[in-house]
């Protein structure tokens, strides 16, 4: 195997795969995600003079149709020339310190060991970090399931924290006593608030049309744009004759589209909010979804942003993850009615997302409140598509959270509006925010969205504290 993977991480390093092509490759070689994410993290980047020539040009344009993933044992690389890894040799300064120097070709990204050989690189990584990514193990029913301990009645969006700053009188007033943080380099700040205004322009922008509305939410009833639930469907319908098939296919699609997450649930009716408020409009009316499939679907943010947090960077990466929720689940949904089905897109409305995700299979809740994934922890925005389509739902899955999470408090340590409960669950609710009959760590986001107001922007600190949000884990 140690061949094969070699192979295609020379064609990696040449650009002649993508990474994410390679992790997929790599993991059905046998490989497990942990180890294949390390072994793309570590590839050597091609030097300057291989991109300025034609030739060069020509060996970067990605293309794949020369792989053939397999674990045929008869299977063997692509004949290539022998290529030879361009050495990092670290030299001293003008002024010499006393230290040992060497070179160190192929390091370790899990404990930054150096390795002078490429193949004695790749033995390290498979026998040291390859099972410290857990496995998943699907379930008939959702972890959350035994924590439903009474009547569970569907949540009104009014109630939502982000709502509440509309028409709740006595929040608005705590809001306003709040004094945002000067900030001590104001050009900095204003560096920032670009950042972020770049990273939400297409939600704020073509998200829905209405004026006021400037992105995060998503649809709004009789108004335009990329969430807009008004477009016809083909009236040439698509013959579904294996539901199993058709849930593969549309994984397929919603990943060509740019998800990073995806998968299949029926929706269940105690996630559907009982009444739809729109801040936007101060529309508010009894909601009806007669959807019978979600496509759930995640977002990864960048790790290099969210470890900003609490600060504009993670405010950008999370802004960017809503641009793209708003790119990726209208595609989808123009894809399921030119097939000739009814299907909307949702950003954050309609109904709550991370149950549903937890349903489809993505993952399970966390302490944060938030849905932690065995790929990227709680690091993901989550968008959906509700729709008709003959789909056949996946199980949710088990990967050990309820338990970690019992044990890790890491979250709540950093948590600076301490927002986030320590201890043992609980079925009290913090605020009419949160709903009764689920025995959780119930989040008081009434105080946490007043810490954004004081701090001058939102934050993610939950989310970059969880050690499943590290892109590598040497902590497992």
């Amino acid at each position: 195997m140690n061949k094969r993977i070699s192979d295609l991480q020379e064609q990696l390093r040449q650009g002649r795969i993508s990474r994410r092509d390679f992790i997929h490759y790599t993991t059905i070689l046998g490989l497990s995600l942990g180890a294949a994410e390390a072994l793309a993290a570590c590839a050597p980047k091609p030097t300057p003079k291989e991109w300025q020539t034609p030739e060069g040009w020509r060996a970067h344009i990605p293309h794949t149709d020369h792989i053939v993933p397999t674990i045929d044992p008869e299977w063997r690389p692509t004949p290539r020339p022998p290529t030879t890894p361009t050495p990092t040799v670290f030299r001293p300064t003008a002024t010499p310190t006393p230290v040992m120097w060497k070179e160190a070709t192929w390091s370790c990204p899990g404990c930054e060991k150096g390795f002078p050989s490429q193949e004695a690189w790749i033995n390290h990584i498979l026998a040291e970090h390859e099972w410290k990514i857990p496995g998943a193990r699907r379930v008939s029913r959702p972890t959350y399931s035994e924590f439903l301990v009474g009547p569970v009645e569907r949540f009104d969006q009014r109630n939502h924290v982000f709502s509440r700053t509309v028409w709740d009188e006595e929040y608005k007033a705590l809001l306003r006593k709040a004094t945002p943080q000067k900030a001590s380099d104001e050009f900095k700040a204003l560096e920032g608030a670009a950042l972020k205004a770049g990273a939400i322009y297409v939600d704020e922008t073509a998200g829905s049309l209405h004026p006021r509305y400037y992105g995060y939410t998503g649809h709004l009833k009789d108004v335009g744009g990329l969430y807009n639930w008004d477009a016809p469907v083909n009236p040439e319908q698509y013959p579904v004759s294996d539901p199993a098939q058709m849930s593969e296919r549309i994984k397929k699609v919603a990943r060509f589209y740019g998800a990073d997450l995806v998968g299949v649930c029926e929706v269940d009716q105690r996630w559907v909010y009982s009444h739809y408020f729109e801040r936007e409009t101060g529309a508010y009316g009894v909601l009806d979804i007669p959807y019978k499939y979600a496509i759930v679907l995640g977002i990864e943010m960048e790790w290099e942003g969210i470890d900003q947090s609490p600060g504009f960077e993670a405010s950008a990466a999370t802004a960017l993850g809503y641009s793209r929720m708003a790119e990726v689940a209208p595609s989808l949904a123009k894809y399921i009615r030119a097939l000739g089905y009814p299907a909307v897109p949702s950003g954050n409305d309609t109904a709550q997302n991370i149950p549903l995700a937890i349903d489809a299979g993505l993952g399970e809740l966390g302490r944060n409140g938030l849905l932690i994934t065995p790929e990227f922890g709680p690091r993901q925005r989550i968008c959906k598509v509700l729709t008709d389509l003959p789909l056949k739902p996946v199980q949710p899955i088990d990967f050990g959270l309820q338990r970690f999470c019992e044990m890790c408090h890491a979250c709540a340590h950093e948590c600076p509006a301490e927002a986030i409960r320590r201890g043992e669950r609980t079925t009290e609710p913090t605020s009419i925010s949160n709903r009764t009959g689920i025995l959780r760590w119930p989040v008081d986001v009434a105080k946490c969205y007043l810490f954004w107001q004081e701090n001058g922007t939102d934050c993610a600190n939950c989310v970059a504290a969880c050690p499943w949000a590290l892109p590598i884990r040497p902590w497992l």
